[in-house]
């Protein structure tokens, strides 16, 4: 089950606060931590520590923020060889969260713009072991298309999760097997804030299927023959952070064991549910068996 995450790779300075400062006001901290994260470390750790096989793609400066975030992925079982080295400073995010886990996220990108699609181009081959290939939008929009254009010529299966939002050119929708958003991300893309219709545009564009993640909500998967809702699971949110990234690794999972669709984003919301009740990204993403055990704890009190 191996699978390639193209991404993003940032250290988390993460404070806790009792409410959200307003414009201008400055606020003390109750706690503060400091968190491996970004986008695509996020996505490819969820998916080591849910059982598959990973290789990771992306810059980290020369720094030690850097060093330090490269150990963290050796120690989380994934496969470095495709992580540049580079003299810009390592990516980092800045997130205040309140008490009722609510936050706000200033990231700088730094050496995840390093992420060219040359360093991808040269990275093919180590690329073309994985069945799957996980995309995000925190680095170059141009490496994004690059890559999933080559990947997907030489027979990849791709999800992109298109967060943080961006316009995507129509050229990349009929390479995308499953593409991501949430509400708002789906909303962006498709003009629209129906999710049904809005999904029923992106699979016009050519996408094989469409799955958005609506947070307390659940998870609906929309393709051209049904709609299959994912039921939500009921938990104590700390900080939402990681939560739609363990989702999409969860679901990419799933879909790898042959799990129908349904069970796929019962497993996805279980995971993405249990990323929630811890403080921080990576320190928050869950094992296989957490999710499994979330899901028969919701099986017993539906019963």
């Amino acid at each position: 089950m191996k699978i390639a995450v193209i991404g993003s790779i940032n250290m988390d300075l993460v404070l806790q606060v009792q409410r959200l400062p307003q414009k201008g006001e400055t606020l003390l901290a109750d706690h503060y931590e400091k968190v491996p994260g970004g986008k695509g470390a996020n996505q490819a750790v969820a998916a080591s520590r849910l059982g598959a096989d990973v290789t990771m793609f992306g810059a980290l400066g020369k720094d030690g923020f850097g060093d330090e975030l490269l150990e963290r992925l050796k120690q989380e079982k994934i496969h470095t060889e495709g992580i540049l080295r580079t003299e810009t400073p390592s990516g980092n995010a800045m997130i205040t969260i309140d008490e009722q886990g609510n936050n706000t996220i200033i990231v700088y990108p730094g050496a995840n713009f390093d992420v060219t699609e040359i360093w991808i181009r040269d990275k093919l081959e180590l690329l073309e072991e994985a069945e799957w290939v996980m995309f995000q939008l925190e680095t170059p929009m141009k490496t994004v298309e690059d890559g999933i254009l080559r990947l997907k010529a030489s027979g990849k299966n791709i999800l992109l999760n298109p967060a943080p939002a961006k316009e995507l050119p129509d050229s990349l929708y009929p390479m995308i097997d499953v593409i991501t958003p949430n509400e708002t991300e789906l909303a962006l893309l498709s003009g629209t804030e129906d999710i049904e219709a809005g999904a029923r545009i992106l699979l016009k564009k050519g996408v094989r299927q469409v799955v958005v993640t609506m947070g307390e909500e659940g998870s609906v998967a929309i393709s051209h023959e049904l709609a299959i809702v994912g039921k939500p699971y009921r938990v104590k949110a700390i900080d939402t952070t990681a939560a739609g990234d363990t989702f999409n690794a969860a679901l990419l999972v799933a879909l790898m064991e042959e799990k129908g669709m349904k069970e796929a984003l019962s497993f996805a919301n279980a995971a993405g549910a249990l990323a929630t009740t811890k403080l921080g990204a990576q320190s928050s993403l869950p094992t296989k068996e957490e999710v499994l055990e979330l899901m028969k704890k919701g099986l017993k009190q539906n019963a």
